[in-house]
């Protein structure tokens, strides 16, 4: 059973409708932007909606962990083992326009499939890393921390039937080192009323609720319950409190782990003032036919425009990070990125299509004529797709 989430929670309504248009059936799930696919008349990744990015498509559990840390709409998120970047496009919408999310990512290959699925998304709110995680550099006291660490990955044996194999006990070992630093880390920057939730795609007690008790034991955290949580979703509990298993059911989820932690002891604060850099200086630009409903500003980094969320200035002199690059500077005018649809009151006129199948021939290369110029936002009905230009009276499609 295959489940998918709204990626732009504003135009929930219009991606639904965009779905159903194609011939997809859906039902409502556990979270109001998640939905349990019903019928699929060819893959639900080759759909409209999940090409621009409207949709994104993922096992059941691995929704959990997000919906676990339940950070409040506004506030900043750590999310320190990003990539692919699935459950940091939930935190996203979970902490909306006016949040922020950071997300780390160390490997430079998933780094850029991390960068990639949170562009075509049109994430705005989140801005990206690369650091090695146990040695995260940014020294203030976290709100909310997601440490989905790498595992061994026994949950996801339904996948990948050999992972028990590939995983010997050497190799498990050098895991469970590394998700222990990666617990020291993230202890050390979580606030005293801040939630850890740590997770696994693993069956693995030496990586679950062995590592929890070693977590209590040694660097002074401890367990939250959450019976409303562990209910709604039809959980395990573990033995340990706060610790919960996704069961593997063939067809419907991945064996998975989620235990939600808290520090125990106001002596494990770190100061708020992390480590100080030299003061960047960048370079402003007005896009003064944008009205985005994010709040940030756009800067030129070389000849490419980024969009800088505004709760993310505050770190600039602190770590090095990337917003989302949204266009290009090309000689004396900018070129916006042509899936950038997190935009409104557009001092533009607008390519609004109304006929699926005049929409699929545009995506196709065919022959679409308009009387307008330029470069301009464009539409299916109400729902933003991107932008087109329009040459010698063709409206042109460079996807």
């Amino acid at each position: 059973m295959r489940y998918f989430r709204i990626t732009t929670p504003k135009y929930k309504v219009q991606i639904l409708d965009f779905l159903t248009e194609q011939g997809f059936e859906f039902s409502p799930s556990f979270h109001p932007l998640i939905f349990k696919l019903e019928r699929e008349p060819f893959p639900l990744g080759s759909s409209l909606a999940s090409y621009f990015g409207l949709i994104y498509i993922q096992d059941k559990s691995s929704f959990l962990p997000a919906l676990a840390l339940k950070p409040r709409k506004g506030s900043v998120v750590l999310d320190l083992c990003a990539s692919p970047g699935s459950k940091t496009g939930l935190l996203a919408s979970l902490v909306g326009e006016e949040g922020l999310v950071i997300a780390n990512e160390p490997n430079k290959s998933r780094y850029i499939t991390l960068v990639q699925n949170l562009k075509r998304c049109n994430h705005l709110n989140v801005i990206t890393t690369s650091y090695k995680a146990e040695n995260f550099p940014l020294n203030i006291n976290f709100e909310y921390i997601l440490l989905d660490v790498p595992c061994s990955g026994w949950g996801t044996i339904e996948k990948n039937p050999r992972v028990q194999h590939i995983w010997n006990e050497k190799k498990i070992s050098n895991l469970i080192l590394l998700q222990r630093k990666l617990l020291t880390r993230a202890s050390k920057i979580l606030d005293t009323n801040g939630v850890l939730v740590y997770s696994t795609c693993t069956t693995n007690k030496q990586e679950n609720e062995e590592q929890i008790s070693w977590a209590i034991d040694e660097l002074g955290l401890t367990p939250i319950e959450d019976k409303e949580f562990c209910f709604k979703f039809k959980l395990e509990e573990g033995k340990i409190k706060g610790t919960y298993k996704v069961p593997m059911v063939k067809g419907e989820s991945q064996g998975f782990f989620i235990a939600l932690l808290k520090k125990k002891d106001k002596n494990f604060l770190l100061s708020k003032d992390g480590y100080l850099k030299k003061k960047k200086k960048l370079d402003e630009v007005n896009f003064s036919d944008f009205d985005l409903t994010y709040p940030g500003k756009f800067f030129l980094f070389g000849k490419k425009v980024f969009f800088l969320p505004k709760k993310a200035m505050k770190f600039l002199s602190l770590i090095s990070f990337k917003g989302m690059d949204v266009g290009l500077v090309k000689g004396k005018r900018i070129e916006v990125w042509n899936r950038l649809r997190c935009i409104e009151k557009i001092n533009l006129n607008k390519i609004c299509f109304y006929d699926l199948r005049e929409l699929e021939k545009l995506l196709q290369g065919e022959q679409i004529l308009a009387e307008e110029k330029g470069i301009l936002p464009f539409f299916y009905k109400d729902l933003p797709l991107g932008w087109v230009k329009i040459r010698q009276n063709r409206i042109l499609w460079q996807g």
